[in-house]
């Protein structure tokens, strides 16, 4: 529902529509109020002050806001957040006894419209590291606002590392990251990951690869060569390819497509997701294994032969200290054939069950 911001402001009714956060994945000992009104004079707003934010509120963006506040309000979004201030060092309260930690495009697209004297708030209670983390979860929703960036991510997560106040691990940081940003992809979490270790300079046990890392990995520690994104390997006649667990099926399709309209094969050598206790590198690697076998049983169930337009080749190191920097950890073909045939065989000759009536 939309309604006009002098309309609502200051309605008691008003406040009771508007969404309450849930900040309980980041602490349990987060104290958030139901939305109050509260009037821009009380309230101190600098931000230059967001961690969260490495450029403050672009004004390209404020205009957004004011032309989509200047239409109404939607009183099933969230909005913004404040902090109450600590008395002065002489004991007296300061003069705007609020803190704005965000919303700070909202707000002020609202103040430079002039409709009203002020807007609704939730009061938060949190610590730094606890209201730093707030801040940077926010930024993940769009209501129209400024996407949260993976370079202020990494700023603020580094800033807690270098401060002391996030553990300088890599698996504190990891499931740290997993815990602020639910929403966020793996990828994403991964390249984020990356940019926090080498600023602070984490010890990492295994490597994640990008497709950038790949490319530097072929250039600056891989003894031979190989083609990447389906392109030809002149030297072996076939086109190559790199795919992570999870993304084998798009690679076989692909593959089949290529080896449809030129007859030339593929191959594909592939890498882990980030290793967790619950999803140990070698499990992992396993399942890719599995993830290719059971690709190619389903091909030859339905078209009765086995095609090798795909070949499994490889996995790139991962684990420092253990792997080979120089070379793929190659896949034995001969007993992958004959997992293949096996699984083939077991399907072929497992008794058919038929529902009774």
């Amino acid at each position: 529902m939309m309604i006009q911001l002098k309309e609502a402001y200051e309605n008691n009714a008003i406040l009771k529509r508007f969404p309450k956060p849930d900040y309980s994945h980041i602490s349990p000992d987060i104290k958030i109020s139901e939305a109050e009104w509260i009037p821009f004079k009380n309230i101190y707003i600098d931000d230059v002050g967001n961690i969260a934010r490495l450029h403050g509120s672009p004004p390209g963006h404020i205009a957004e806001l004011k032309y989509s506040f200047g239409r109404g309000v939607q009183l099933n979004q969230p909005v913004g957040a404040v902090m109450k201030r600590p008395l002065q060092s002489d004991g007296t309260s300061y003069p705007k006894p609020y803190e704005l930690k965000y919303g700070y495009g909202r707000t002020l697209a609202q103040i430079e419209l002039n409709h009203t004297d002020g807007w609704a708030f939730n009061v938060i209670t949190a610590n730094e590291t606890q209201w730093e983390d707030i801040q940077s979860f926010e930024n993940e929703d769009t209501l129209p606002k400024a996407k949260n960036k993976e370079a202020d991510i990494i700023n603020l997560k580094t800033t807690q590392v270098n401060d002391g106040r996030l553990p300088k691990k890599e698996g504190a940081i990891i499931k740290n990251l997993y815990q602020t940003y639910p929403g966020r992809k793996k990828e994403s979490i991964v390249r984020i990951a990356a940019g926090i270790f080498e600023n602070t300079g984490v010890q990492v046990k295994y490597q994640y690869y990008t497709d950038a890392k790949i490319k530097l990995w072929r250039d600056n520690h891989y003894s031979g060569w190989f083609e990447v994104g389906g392109n030809f390997h002149k030297k072996i006649n076939e086109h190559g390819f790199t795919s992570k667990i999870g993304g084998l099926y798009r690679t076989w399709h692909r593959a089949l497509n290529i080896c449809a309209e030129t007859g030339k094969h593929s191959y594909v050598n592939c890498f882990t997701d980030t290793v967790t206790k619950g999803s140990t590198l070698i499990e992992q690697r396993e399942k890719i294994k599995e993830e290719y076998i059971r690709l190619c049983v389903n091909h030859i169930l339905i078209y009765g032969k086995n095609v090798k337009f795909l070949r499994l080749n490889g996995l790139f190191p991962q684990a420092w200290g253990q792997d080979n920097w120089k070379k793929f950890i190659k896949f034995d073909q001969e007993k992958i054939d004959k997992l293949i045939n096996l699984e083939v065989k077991r399907i072929k000759t497992k008794p058919i069950v038929v529902a009774s009536k």
